[in-house]
C-alpha cells in the first residue's frame, strides 16, 4: 500500500489540499479535501487513485468543498480480500459521507466510478443532489466476464508492466499516446506498481452490471459526459444513460477516448462548471 500511495503524482496534488485517513465503519479510506461551500465528492475509475481529479480539485475549490477518496483496494484505501462489487462501493462511498456529516452531494463519477456514483444514487437518494457522469456505463455486456477472465490471466502471465500497457491502449487515444509519450511510460510505471490481487478483485466489480431498469427512478439533475473516441464506454452508451435518467443533459467531447480528465481537462471544466453553478448551492 506504502508504494502506492506515494506514487499519487499522477498529477501534483494542489497546494491547499489535505490528505488523511478516515475511519467509515466499514474500512479506513484515503481522503483528499480543498475549498469550502457545497458539496462535490469525486469518485475515480478502475485502476486509479484521487491524484486523477487534482486539477478538477484545484479548479473547482475556489467555490465548492471538493473531496476526492481512494476506492477500496485503490491508492491508499484499506485493500480487503475481495470479492467486490458495485454496490460494495457505493455503500464504501455512503459510509464516507456518513462519517464526514454529509447530508447532500454532488457526484461526479469516471468510468467505474461513474458506475458507483449511479448505484449510490439509487441506493441514497436523499444524499445525492446532483450527479457528473464521464465515459461510464450503466450495464456491462454479457460476454465481460469471460473477456476479462481471459485479460486478467493474461496480465497475470505476463506481469504488471505489460497489464499496465495493456491498459493504457484501451484508455488513452491513439493521438494522446502518440503525442505524450513521456506521460505514456509514467502512467504505465505508476499503475504497475499497483498491487494485482485488489485491481482483479475491482476488475470483477464490473460483472453483471445493469441498471437498466432503475436509472429512471434518478431524479436529480445529471451531466453525461462522453469522449467522441472512447472505445470502452462509446457514445453510444452513454447517450442511453442520458436518455434513461429523465432530464439528463448529454455532452460529447471530440477528439478524446475514454480519460477525458488527463486528455481534455479544460473541455471537460468547461462543462462541469456551468452545471454545478446551475444545480449545485
Amino acid at each position: 500500500m506504502g508504494m502506492v500511495a506515494r506514487l499519487t503524482g499522477w498529477f501534483p496534488k494542489p497546494s491547499s489540499a489535505l490528505e488523511r485517513r478516515v475511519a467509515t465503519g466499514r474500512l479506513a479510506m484515503n481522503v483528499v479535501e480543498a475549498g469550502s461551500g457545497p458539496t462535490v465528492l469525486l469518485i475515480h475509475g478502475l485502476g486509479w487513485d484521487h491524484s486523477l481529479w487534482n486539477p478538477t480539485i484545484e479548479q473547482l475549490a475556489a467555490h465548492y468543498r471538493v473531496i476526492a477518496a481512494d476506492t477500496r483496494g485503490h491508492g491508499g484505501t484499506d485493500k480487503p480480500d475481495g470479492p467486490y462489487d458495485m454496490e460494495m462501493f457505493a455503500r464504501d462511498y455512503a459510509a464516507l459521507a456518513d462519517a464526514l456529516g454529509l447530508t447532500r452531494v454532488c457526484i461526479i463519477g469516471l468510468s467505474q466510478g461513474g458506475m458507483v456514483a449511479q448505484k449510490l444514487a439509487l441506493l441514497r437518494p436523499a444524499l445525492v443532489s446532483a450527479l457528473v457522469l464521464v465515459s461510464t456505463a450503466y450495464k456491462s455486456d454479457p460476454s465481460l466476464r469471460d473477456n476479462m477472465e481471459s485479460r486478467i490471466a493474461a496480465m497475470d502471465k505476463a506481469g504488471p508492466a505489460a497489464a499496465a500497457g495493456i491498459a493504457a491502449e484501451s484508455i488513452f487515444s491513439p493521438a494522446w499516446r502518440s503525442a505524450n509519450t513521456a506521460a505514456l511510460q509514467r502512467f504505465i510505471a505508476w499503475r504497475s506498481a499497483m498491487p494485482m490481487a485488489p485491481l482483479n478483485a475491482a476488475t470483477r466489480a464490473l460483472y453483471d452490471f445493469d441498471l437498466s431498469a432503475d436509472l429512471p427512478r434518478i431524479a436529480v439533475p445529471t451531466l453525461v459526459v462522453a469522449g467522441q473516441e472512447d472505445v470502452l464506454t462509446r457514445p453510444k452508451g452513454m447517450e442511453e444513460i442520458a436518455t434513461l435518467i429523465p432530464g439528463a443533459e448529454y455532452r460529447l467531447i471530440p477528439g478524446t477516448g475514454h480519460m477525458i480528465p488527463v486528455e481534455q481537462p479544460a473541455a471537460l471544466a468547461s462543462l462541469i462548471d456551468p452545471f454545478l453553478a446551475a444545480h449545485v448551492r
